[in-house]
């Protein structure tokens, strides 16, 4: 088997059609998208000047209020875009990805049997032998946002992956936080990873975990026992094959 693994698309979905046309011949049995549908721009500003005034953020703000409009246009382009793919995607948001409503309603609206999206964000599927857990946005150690950047604190990512204790099979873990490493987090030479998604990988012991957020950071490499692939930022025409059975992932640009 086969996944097709894809990330960062920041409301640039040119490179999404570009990706569907080459999907039907990569072989690939399923996708794994790591979140960042939408820009978002206007909300993380919001909340960041917030904080560095240390107020509360205002989600009336004129420009917070006006992205709500692009927000629903730009998942719904996204979705139409996806619907050519040729099997199952399994899908969690990534930290621009809110209010965290805002991405359930869009993307769970679109689920049925002529769609190819599946929600894993703090949830579970099947697909074939393997069984797909998922927890999207910016992990953190103790910080929680849903309302202008998505993020989960330490407790919540490891009460998430729980939920592979309960069910048999190779584990696949789907984020947007990548884990500190050498490769899969580094980001114009900083780390952006969080060493809670370490201990995460630690703890559930998952045959292969994909994330982004690290636009730069395309690559693969070990964590553990892990295999973890980065496929870079799709905005900037990467994605990446990864095979099932050896866990080596083919990096491609468009």
């Amino acid at each position: 088997m086969k996944a097709l693994v894809f990330s960062d698309a920041h409301g640039e979905f040119e490179p999404l059609r570009a990706l569907m046309h080459v999907a039907p011949e990569c072989g690939c049995d399923f996708g794994l998208f790591c979140g960042d549908i939408v820009r978002g721009k206007a909300r993380a500003t919001e909340f960041m000047t917030a904080r560095s005034e240390d107020r509360t953020p205002y989600m009336n703000a004129e420009a917070v209020a006006a992205e709500r409009a692009e927000d629903y246009a730009l998942y719904a382009e996204f979705h139409q875009t996806l619907r050519p793919a040729p099997f199952p995607i399994f899908a969690v948001p990534g930290n621009m990805d809110a209010p965290e409503g805002r991405y359930l309603t869009c993307s769970l609206a679109e689920a049925g049997a002529d769609a190819p999206l599946e929600v894993v964000h703090r949830s579970l599927a099947r697909c074939g032998d393997f069984v797909i857990c998922g927890l999207g946005g910016e992990i953190t150690q103790v910080d929680r946002e849903e309302l202008f950047m998505l993020r989960y604190p330490r407790w919540e990512a490891l009460h998430t992956f729980r939920l592979f204790e309960y069910v048999e099979g190779p584990r696949i873990m789907v984020l947007h936080t990548p884990p500190i490493g050498e490769v899969v987090d580094r980001d114009g030479g900083a780390h952006k990873g969080c060493d809670v998604v370490n201990e995460v990988i630690h703890t559930y012991r998952p045959e292969l975990a994909v994330c982004g957020h690290a636009h730069d950071a395309a690559g693969q490499e070990l964590i553990g026992d892990c295999h973890v692939v980065n496929p870079g930022s799709l905005r900037g025409g990467r994605y990446a094959v990864v095979d099932l059975e050896s866990m080596e992932a083919d990096l491609r640009e468009l």
